[in-house]
């Protein structure tokens, strides 16, 4: 039964050995176009991508250390951003306030839209002061420092500093490309897997082969060991630009209502003609009452007459450490708690759109996920060089044998 089933006589190969080896060429093709056509934008994304994974550390490179003494507490909140709107009286509106640890030793004091940068995408001025003295250590505007540069590289190939509208669409074509390194890497998977079923020899480099045998065991087993990061970064990074359309297909199965980031519509101050507004210490105060225990990560003053107080805190087992979700939106008048963000609380579709950031950054894993995902941001460089030098192998190889093929025909020997 196995032998009808397997060969056909005038057949040299088997039924089923033929269909996989015409899945293999398709597949071999679809994985060489796509690294011949956007290899070398992986390149430039995989790089950028392992330098933005340590974007604060290094943007705090080279600044003096913070006067941080032994029991020493650092300044309430309220005295640093008088500190801040001191320096700068002009800018109206909200301020962010990134609270130090979690990559950070400085307080980060961010204005989201300054005149000096309107025509960008994004550029907030950034202020980074001492959380124990209050002193200004840096003030710079987004894409005026190195990693800042770096960092919009990876997101708009610098073509958010040009043109916003433009920008967005370059964004959107980025994102768009994990859909190609997504296939790539399942494809990658796909011709590795060893048809000899000798899995040891394919997830090792041979010692002591030659130039070509070490550049093709190099490139199948980087390939093979960052798979399955590649295919976290590659539909993550697609994420952010298509999530109306994700949340729509994840809506399907689990319901999804809170939003990354946004402030309900509904929620704003009771603004009836006051002039004293709670202080930023007293609203934190309150969010502590909602989560308590959980640390203080962000928060944003109010916007406005009607402008609110958000405060993001972290609760234990939250993937997202800079950015957590555990979030309070306090009432700037009457310090009434008008909406509370519980991650606890999320449905599973809620929480998968949720990771998708702390995935891609590589923090959901904490700080060794964070050098692991930078470690693999080197990978697609390896692979598009060790993959280049043997797509040329293999052409010269071709070539070779062509033209031994047209000398024996041309002799007359090849009849």
């Amino acid at each position: 039964m196995t032998e009808n089933i397997q060969s056909i006589p005038g057949r040299s190969k088997p039924i089923r050995l033929a269909w996989l080896n015409t899945g293999r060429k398709f597949w071999l093709d679809v994985h060489v176009y796509i690294a011949l056509s956007l290899g070398f934008i992986f390149v430039i994304l995989g790089l950028t991508g392992a330098f933005n994974v340590f974007y604060f550390e290094l943007e705090e490179l080279g600044l003096p250390d913070v006067h941080k003494e032994a029991r020493a507490q650092p300044l309430p909140l309220n005295d640093i951003m008088r500190i801040v709107r001191a320096a700068h009286p002009q800018r109206q509106g909200v301020w962010n306030l990134h609270m130090p640890g979690e990559n950070r030793d400085y307080l980060w004091a961010t204005y989201a839209k300054p005149e000096e940068t309107a025509g960008e995408l994004f550029a907030p001025l950034r202020i980074m002061i001492d959380p124990y003295t209050g002193r200004i250590a840096s003030e710079t505007f987004w894409g005026r420092t190195v990693w800042s540069l770096v960092y919009e590289v990876h997101a708009t190939f610098l073509i958010g500093k040009v043109d916003a509208d433009i920008a967005k669409v370059i964004f959107k074509i980025i994102c768009f490309l994990g859909v190609f390194m997504f296939i790539s890497a399942l494809s990658g998977l796909y011709l590795w897997w060893p048809r000899s079923g000798n899995f040891r020899q394919a997830v090792t480099v041979k010692r002591g082969a030659s130039p070509e045998r070490f550049c093709f065991d190099l490139h199948k087993t980087a390939g093979f060991y960052s798979a399955v990061i590649l295919l976290i970064l590659a539909f993550s990074g697609f994420a952010f630009g298509y999530r109306e359309q994700i949340k729509s297909v994840v809506s399907c199965f689990s319901e999804v209502k809170a939003e990354r980031f946004k402030t309900p519509a509904a929620v704003k101050s009771d603004y009836q003609g006051q002039t004293e507004t709670i202080s930023i210490d007293r609203a934190v105060a309150i969010a502590d009452q909602i989560f308590p225990g959980a640390p203080l990560r962000w928060l944003a003053t109010p916007d406005g007459r009607e402008g609110v107080y958000a405060i993001e805190k972290r609760q234990d087992g939250e993937a997202s450490r800079r950015r957590p979700r555990s979030k309070v939106w306090v009432d700037q008048y009457s310090g009434k708690v008008l909406a509370v963000e519980d991650p606890n609380r999320f449905t599973a579709g809620e929480t998968f759109l949720n990771v998708m950031w702390p995935l891609h950054s590589g923090e959901a894993f904490g700080f060794a996920g964070r050098v692991l995902w930078s470690i693999v941001g080197f990978v697609p460089l390896i692979l598009y060089v060790t993959g280049l030098i043997r797509w040329l192998q293999k052409r010269k190889a071709r070539q070779l044998k062509a033209g031994r093929a047209n000398r024996l025909l041309s002799t007359g020997r090849g009849i």
